[in-house]
C-alpha cells in the first residue's frame, strides 16, 4: 500500500500464490477452497505470518525499516486451530508489534454456509 500524501510504501500485503512443476502457476481461488474444504488453510496463513516475521528479523539485523503487513484469516482459520494464540506466538517470537500485523477477514468468514 502507497501512502498517497508522500507516495512513500506505508503497507505491504501477504499474498499466496502457488507454482506447482507440473500445473504451473495456481491463483489462490485454485488451490484456496480445496485447503479451507480440508481445514488446513490456516497452515498457508500461518506460513506467511511466519515468512514475515523472518523478513522483518533480517531487516531489522540489516537496520532496515520493517513495514506492517496485512494478511487474511478465514472461517476455517478460526475454526481448526486458535489462530489467535498462533499469530501471538510469531509476533512474540519475532518481536512485532501489534501494530505491524494487519489481519484481513475473508469474505468466507462471513459466510455460514458449511
Amino acid at each position: 500500500m502507497i501512502d498517497i500524501q508522500n507516495m512513500k510504501l506505508a503497507e505491504c500485503e501477504a499474498l499466496s500464490h502457488w507454482i506447482d512443476p507440473r500445473y504451473g502457476f495456481l491463483s489462490p481461488g485454485k488451490f484456496i477452497p480445496a485447503l479451507e474444504a480440508n481445514r488446513e488453510v490456516y497452515t498457508v496463513d500461518c506460513h506467511a505470518l511466519e515468512g514475515y516475521g523472518q523478513d522483518a528479523e533480517f531487516l531489522r539485523e540489516k537496520e532496515k525499516e520493517i513495514f506492517p503487513i496485512s494478511f487474511n484469516i478465514s472461517r476455517t482459520d478460526l475454526e481448526a486451530c486458535d489462530i489467535y494464540q498462533k499469530i501471538e506466538d510469531t509476533v512474540a517470537r519475532y518481536g512485532l508489534s501489534r501494530d505491524q500485523v494487519h489481519i484481513e477477514i475473508t469474505e468466507s468468514a462471513l459466510n455460514d454456509s458449511s
